[in-house]
């Protein structure tokens, strides 16, 4: 199955989940076992002290394994979070988010990952470090 593009990654998230493009959310990478997503810093999404909300952290963890279910599967909606779990690092303060989720296990039902968020131009200094799974439904 070929690996999408990220255009077309981009083109079925809005046309099939709007909200997190309107939010900021995209796809800005995507190959074999892994998938990049970026989202575009908006101080209306700061928690008191100026640091970046866990929930939108969260958020980009969420779609960036949507997205690296897509290097699996193929351009397919229906797969859908399972599980997921965050651990907050450091403070995210004030800059555009980047997360990288890479592919752990790929099986017939479910795919696994992990992922890693950071400021952008700051990849040292991770804010979050996540692990999920995505369960492969089939389309009603």
């Amino acid at each position: 199955m070929p690996i999408p593009t990220v255009d077309q990654v981009n083109q079925l998230v809005a046309e099939t989940y709007p909200a997190t493009v309107g939010d900021g959310y995209r796809c800005i990478d995507i190959g074999e076992g892994f998938a990049v997503a970026g989202w575009t810093y908006d101080p209306a999404f700061d928690r008191p002290g100026g640091l970046i909300s866990g929930p939108t952290q969260f958020t980009i963890c969420d779609s960036v394994l949507w997205y690296l279910s897509f290097t699996v599967v193929g351009l397919q909606p229906m797969a859908v979070t399972s599980d997921l779990h965050i651990t907050f690092l450091r403070p995210a303060v004030g800059g555009d988010l980047v997360a990288r989720a890479e592919l752990i296990r790929a099986g017939r039902t479910r795919i696994f990952g992990q992922v890693r968020v950071w400021v952008d131009g700051a990849e040292d200094r991770p804010v979050a470090h996540a692990t999920g799974s995505y369960a492969l439904l089939e389309p009603r």
